[in-house]
């Protein structure tokens, strides 16, 4: 048979796939290691500030029901007072790891809640003072006032660490790598129920370690209202779920649900069991019972971060979202940088695990009180 010569402009070549409509899919084989290292570190310092400096709120939130004269606020200054700047350590590490590592988380989060993170950073400064000047005046009339700033300052803080995790849970009008929010996004049902479940969170957890590190009437007090905060903080929290549930932005956001269930429920189980083992060993110095209130302050984190892998910002835009590898600094400098960094996690766990060690017996009005 004779014909023309079949030229390679003529040979039939692949069928182009057709591209999926929304966000492009993220192959989870291109990150490198210490792209999921320093993702890790980031979340495990955030979960470690909850867990640690939610004790500090806590108690300043419920300071004023558990302590009802001048030696009961001295044993719950005792109690907290060794803890309180150390834990504070964890945030300024989670906040060094986002500016280093994660340019575009910085550029796109922490600028489009800038206005939730500078009153943030105002109720931290005001805690920080009146913390510091509470007894700097031997009047019952100044140290009420203190301690008013004290509690104040802890309760906008809950609030407003429960209102941005609620907003980041879901979808975010994020647009060409920038991030405009107005108050509406923060006044869903979503965040607002969010910021409820961690003022009550926190607060339960705040009675638990009182329950625990105090002795007398504060630690009696303490352990009974964290058995009257473990049903709330459950049942805020099991709202929080169905809201995020039936909110279609939220639902939105959520791109694994069944890791992200799984955390949330495993936080609402440990609201429920930490007030009974505070009970059960009220005022003997034990772990046990703040470890799993802690786990209830730090597992919405380990929520957050499964529900949107591979993904940092999921976007209301379709093909906007934030993956994490975008998010993150070049490889070479993560790399470079990398053990440098990694050697302030076993710094940190050490020095808080002295500090644990050394004031591992509960506290009294006669305890030396830092604050």
């Amino acid at each position: 048979m004779t014909g023309r010569r079949r030229l390679p402009q003529d040979r039939p070549g692949p069928v182009p796939r057709r591209r999926p409509v929304g966000p492009e899919p993220t192959n989870e084989e291109t990150f490198t290691v210490w792209e999921i290292i320093w993702y890790g570190l980031l979340g495990v310092l955030l979960a470690g500030y909850l867990a640690l400096d939610g004790i500090t709120l806590g108690t300043g939130i419920i300071g004023r029901l558990v302590a009802r004269s001048d030696d009961d606020r001295r044993t719950v200054a005792a109690a907290t007072g060794p803890f309180f700047l150390g834990n504070e350590v964890w945030l300024v590490s989670a906040a060094g790891v986002t500016l280093g590592g994660f340019p575009g988380l910085e550029s796109t989060v922490i600028t489009g809640f800038y206005p939730v993170i500078v009153l943030a950073v105002a109720a931290l400064l005001v805690r920080e003072a009146a913390t510091q000047f509470r007894r700097r005046v031997a009047s019952e009339r100044w140290l009420r006032r203190w301690d008013g700033l004290v509690q104040g300052a802890c309760l906008v803080l809950a609030v407003m660490w429960g209102a941005l995790a609620g907003a980041v849970l879901g979808a975010l009008p994020v647009r060409g790598g920038e991030l405009h929010v107005s108050a509406g996004v923060l006044l869903r049902p979503v965040p607002v129920l969010s910021a409820l479940t961690a003022v009550a969170v926190f607060a339960l957890h705040g009675a638990v370690f009182l329950a625990m590190r105090t002795k007398g009437g504060v630690a009696g007090r303490a352990v009974r209202l964290a058995v009257r905060l473990g049903p709330v903080a459950a049942v805020l929290g099991v709202l929080t779920l169905a809201g995020a549930a039936l909110d279609p932005r939220a639902r939105d956001g959520v791109l694994n649900v069944l890791p992200a269930a799984l955390f949330a429920l495993a936080a609402i189980g440990a609201a429920l069991f930490a007030p009974r083992l505070a009970a059960s060993a009220t005022g003997r110095g034990g772990l046990g019972a703040p470890a799993v209130s802690a786990l209830a302050a730090l597992l919405p984190v380990a929520a957050i971060g499964a529900a949107h892998w591979p993904q940092a910002v999921v976007s209301t835009h379709a093909g906007q979202n934030m993956a994490v590898k975008g998010a993150a600094a070049d490889p070479s400098t993560l790399s470079v940088v990398g053990p440098v960094v990694l050697l302030v996690l076993p710094v940190l766990l050490a020095f808080q695990a002295m500090q644990w060690w050394a004031h591992r017996t509960p506290a009294d009005d006669r305890s030396p009180a830092y604050l």
